[in-house]
């Protein structure tokens, strides 16, 4: 009945081990399940594999499903484990989660479920740490000399205790990788409340729990009321995009530090590199996506906002002025061999070399191109700033292989090179003469640059800066090349009059197809108002195409490496600008990886394995068996965290035992015995297919920009002045089965 519903479809399905705890945090039970993630609905199930003969003699083996529970996906929520009450600021872990949603209850002497039980030893480190800093105080102030109690030992002791903490840690961290706990909705109680429950699962890499979370994130994005109504389709013979493939809308807002109207959105420029708010840690399989220089005018001046995406949520961070209006802009990253030599640190010359940092080139009206800092943690620093030949306006810059490359309003190209420090010289190594029209448009292509000039492209060699070849992009006189975007062995060329795009071939520079994007707009707005193409994107499978109407429009197109063309008649979005779409950009997201910090925290001598192997959980440790929990203690000196010792140990031999009872900082079942559930190879349901199968946490943002936001199903009201301010719509487009 679930399945039947034809607005109904399926997102993912996974194979999972759901645990079972007790009030002390230990595992009862294991079980293995299966997840169906549908559009609205989260389903769970057991699998009962059957066998049954048939009239020929051969046994064949079918999967039937048992089901769990079912509940609405809009009600499931994610619970990440943070810090409990009174955790000392020592802790690397900051506050995620508030710790009455981690305790099973409030009852006295009740520990934590799960991973806040592991919590809840590293708070009785903290404390034991805090308690021996007072007994080497004490220690110090001692009259006479004792062999086995002198600062020394206390140190010694310090020392294990400091290593055991960055042990807990690790195992909380190795723990949180896998777990999903999700908070579910149950049955109303008697009085009519709604009541909660829980269920933890384990997935078998942290890559596929990353990527559930971020599929669950999306169909719940998908859900929205913004989202339900988002893009209006075109019936066009089933071929259009499926649902579960529109892009979703995240959130829009403005970007400037006041709300002036009279500065206008202009141009963005992308910086990958991760904006980190703070110095805390977080789980190295999370998402993060870097952060957008958004460049805007009036009519003598620019501003620059810097928007972060941390989590995937938009930010201003930084907003200043710049003298003179910004036409475009590039991210240059930092050059790869110099990343190498930075890990020297007694090269004198690679610290010389300031300048070696991600910048964002910008682009001038007043004919100057301004070079700032783009770096974590860095504000408004502008390292260089120097003019173009004859002062000519900058229309469009691009970065190729050492080398920028800036059109100019004249015609004209000028190529620039890096000194020897690092910054760029000022004076153009050569410039190419193109024609007398803009130089509009920029596309980097392999080893060439495609310029459009007027209605022609000229193809430049980033080796020799020769023109190779040239054509004409469209016959008609007059028609002026304002956007190109690749798509395989595709370009998609628009011009600044008409609504039309045309597609050539990279290679043989054939034109392929032609497509009018006014079609679907004029079928969704009454009248024939005109419309021109502002910006152009292909992101994933979709051309975006910005018009001056402030409506993006969305068409289909092959995302294998063969010729792009528009398979369908696309669909136009109902969130809108309400001016033209001036950019839209792609924000990627990666991966963060925190092993390096891991690394330089540990004392020298304990440096930790690989990162994959850190993913399961140590079991080889003693203690593991709940059987003597009761009468073991951690042996704190030079084998430190490797012995269990019996409480009756003397103290005599220059170590302290800290027997610690049923809340014992030695691994329990709840710690190892589900890895070596999730490594035993002969779990049912995990099939050669799934493990082979390379679960990518990965998303993609997509973000126009332009003046206010406006919803074009709805009726409109008299504008504010808020809503004429330069703002940004974030976009999320789904990537299913990644």
């Amino acid at each position: 009945q679930l399945l039947s519903s034809g607005n109904r479809y399926l997102i993912r399905t996974d194979d999972m081990v759901e645990t079972v705890y007790n009030d002390k945090g230990e595992i009862i039970k294991t079980k293995e399940r299966r997840l169906f993630m549908l559009n609205d609905v989260l389903m769970c199930a057991t699998v009962n594999i059957r066998s049954s003969c048939e009239s020929s003699g051969t046994m064949t083996t079918g999967q039937r499903y048992l089901l769990k529970w079912s509940v609405p996906l809009g009600q499931v929520d994610v619970i990440e484990y943070g810090s409990s009450e009174g955790q000392g600021e020592n802790c690397r872990f900051p506050p995620q989660h508030s710790a009455e949603n981690v305790i099973i209850n409030s009852k006295p002497n009740k520990l934590y479920m799960g991973p806040g039980q592991l919590y809840h030893d590293l708070q009785n480190l903290l404390h034991d740490l805090n308690v021996l800093g007072q007994i080497s105080q004490l220690i110090s102030s001692l009259k006479g000399n004792y062999q086995n109690l002198n600062q020394s030992v206390a140190h010694d002791w310090t020392s294990g205790l400091q290593k055991l903490i960055l042990k807990k840690e690790d195992e909380i961290r190795a723990a949180d990788r896998c777990r999903i706990q999700l908070q579910l909705p149950g049955k109303q109680d008697k009085s009519g409340r709604p009541t909660f429950f829980t269920a933890v699962f384990n997935t078998f890499t942290p890559a596929i729990k990353q990527s559930w979370i971020n599929n669950l994130q999306m169909a719940k994005l998908a859900l929205a009321e913004d989202n339900l109504l988002g893009w209006f389709c075109i019936e066009d013979d089933g071929n259009q995009i499926k649902k579960e493939k529109h892009p979703l809308l995240v959130r829009h807002m403005p970007v400037m530090m006041a709300k002036q109207q009279e500065f206008k959105i202009e141009c963005a420029a992308y910086n990958p590199e991760l904006y980190l708010a703070g110095e805390t840690e977080s789980d190295s399989c999370a998402v993060e996506h870097g952060f957008l220089w958004i460049g805007s005018c009036t009519n003598q001046m620019g501003q620059i906002a810097i928007v972060s995406f941390q989590n995937s949520s938009p930010k201003v961070i930084e907003c200043f002025n710049v003298e003179s209006r910004i036409l475009c802009m590039v991210y240059i990253p930092e050059e790869e061999k110099l990343k190498e030599q930075n890990k020297a640190p007694d090269s004198e010359s690679v610290l010389a070399k300031t300048s070696n940092v991600p910048t964002i080139c910008l682009g001038m009206e007043e004919g100057s191109i301004s070079v700032y800092k783009s770096c974590q943690g860095s504000k408004k620093i502008r390292l260089q700033h120097f003019f173009t030949p004859e002062k000519s306006t900058v229309m469009s810059l691009t970065y190729k292989s050492q080398y920028l490359f800036a059109g100019l309003v004249n015609g004209n190209i000028s190529i620039y090179t890096k000194a020897e420090d690092g910054t760029w010289n000022t004076e153009p190594q050569k410039i190419v003469k193109l024609g007398v029209l803009p130089v509009r448009s920029l596309l980097v292509m392999e080893e060439t640059i495609w310029a459009a000039c007027g209605g022609q492209i000229f193809i430049i060699s980033t080796v020799t800066h020769s023109i190779e070849n040239h054509f004409e992009a469209h016959q008609e006189e007059g028609m002026v090349i304002s956007h190109m975007a690749v798509a395989g062995v595709g370009v998609w060329i628009a011009f600044t009059s008409g609504s039309t795009l045309r597609l050539f071939h990279t290679e043989t520079l054939k034109h392929l197809q032609d497509v009018n994007i006014a079609t679907p707009v004029h079928n969704m707005l009454p009248g024939q108002q005109r419309v021109s193409v502002t910006s152009l994107l292909v992101c994933h499978g979709l051309l975006l195409v910005g018009t001056n109407l402030g409506i993006i429009v969305a068409l289909p197109v092959p995302r294998l490496q063969g010729i792009p063309k528009v398979t369908g008649r696309g669909m136009v979005s109902y969130h809108a600008h309400n001016s033209p779409v001036k950019f839209l950009v792609t924000a990627t997201s990666i991966n963060k990886k925190n092993r390096n910090k891991l690394r330089n925290s540990l004392p020298p001598g304990s440096e930790p394995k690989d990162d994959d192997q850190k993913n399961i959980l140590h079991s080889e440790r003693p203690g593991s068996s709940l059987s003597n929990t009761q009468d073991t203690a951690v042996w704190l000196g030079d084998s430190v965290g490797s012995i269990a010792q019996r409480s009756d140990l003397s103290s005599s031999s220059g170590s302290l035992t800290l027997s610690h009872g049923s809340s014992s900082l030695e691994h329990r079942p709840e710690d190892s015995n589900i890895y070596e559930l999730l490594k035993d190879q002969n779990i049912s349901f995990k099939s050669k297919r799934q493990k082979s199968k390379k679960m990518k946490a990965s998303s993609v943002l997509v973000i126009s920009g332009g003046q206010g936001h406006r919803r074009l199903n709805k009726k409109t009201k008299q504008q504010r002045q808020d809503e004429l301010v330069s703002s940004v719509m974030v976009w999320q487009i789904p990537l299913l089965n990644i």
